[in-house]
């Protein structure tokens, strides 16, 4: 069995936000002038129209040809999103850009609907930033309606020569329906966890431990990952605590495609664990704990999350991949 230390973080959320979101170098007086007389240009404007045709991956971008680059040359990326209560039935999503580039690197991000029967897909929320070399992260907060969404980015460099350097990421967010609806589970976010204070719900942070959320979905077998995810619409009376049961699933991917590795000690969510700090009237409950990567082979992983409200036996699950590296 898998030995992981189960992290408290039943609390409210608070404000990543604002320390991990990517500023744009400021700009001298003469580009100022010019830039109030003309909208900036945005990013990959030109890469844009051939972007759902696009799989996955880091190409060399020259006008509208992408040729896929040597894994040396790879720009790891990551998404990741968060999912909060909003006005009425909406929910406020914080979706985060993860990399890590040898140089300074511009970004793009796209949240577009899935298309369905004859309804085309269309794009809800686009954003742009940039940043240094190294691990960055670019955070927005968008308000969306309970549906799927294709989450799109391209984080990007010039290249030698001519041209750019460009990874495509691509991502399914299913946004549920967290007020009122059925038992729901927000998506996994993972990334390295720091205690926090105590503050006011915004994506990223669980209570009393801020997740900085990774910028690969690589991570070392000598070190180790956290994760923390929402439950919302659990069977309660009023001002009454949840009874929810989480299970941590592990499964290895082999030639013939996933088979079971390995589990965690089942977690309980209840009167008893939860404390007496834990308010109900907010209507989310956060779980979440940290994995020690050393049990684990070089190869790629699936988590799965699964969540039983035992008042009812209503289940629900949220699942990430990630790849456990030398």
């Amino acid at each position: 069995m898998v030995r992981a230390r189960v992290v408290n973080v039943t609390l409210a959320l608070a404000p990543l936000l604002a320390a991990v979101a990517l500023a744009a170098p400021p700009v001298g007086q003469d580009q100022q002038s010019r830039a109030a007389a003309a909208p900036a240009a945005r990013p990959f404007e030109a890469m844009m129209p051939r972007l759902a045709a696009t799989a996955p991956g880091t190409y060399l971008v020259d006008k509208t040809t992408f040729v896929p680059v040597p894994d040396a040359a790879r720009i790891p990326v990551m998404l990741q999103a968060d999912v909060l209560r909003g006005p009425e039935r909406a929910a406020r999503v914080g979706i985060v850009v993860g990399a890590d580039a040898t140089q300074a690197v511009d970004v793009r991000l796209r949240v577009s609907t899935v298309a369905a029967g004859r309804e085309a897909a269309r794009v809800v929320a686009e954003a742009d930033g940039s940043g240094t070399a190294g691990p960055m992260r670019l955070v927005r907060e968008f308000s969306l309606a309970p549906g799927d969404y294709d989450l799109e980015a391209i984080v990007g460099h010039p290249a030698p020569g001519a041209g750019l350097i460009a990874a495509v990421a691509k991502s399914r967010l299913t946004v549920p329906d967290i007020r009122g609806g059925s038992l729901a589970v927000t998506p996994i976010v993972a990334g390295e966890a720091t205690p926090s204070a105590r503050r006011a719900d915004v994506p990223f942070i669980f209570g009393q431990t801020t997740l900085t959320p990774a910028v690969s979905p690589r991570f070392s077998q000598d070190g180790s990952i956290s994760v923390a995810f929402r439950v919302y619409n659990w069977t309660a009376k009023d001002e009454e605590k949840p009874d929810l049961t989480v299970e941590y699933l592990f499964y290895e991917q082999g030639a013939r495609g996933l088979h079971f590795f390995n589990k965690v000690k089942s977690q309980q969510l209840t009167a008893d664990t939860l404390g007496t700090a834990f308010d109900p009237s907010a209507g989310s409950v956060a779980a979440g704990m940290m994995i020690p990567m050393a049990p684990f082979t070089f190869g790629e992983f699936q988590m799965v999350v699964k969540v039983t409200d035992n008042r009812n036996q209503q289940s629900a699950e949220q699942r990430i991949r990630f790849t456990v590296a030398p």
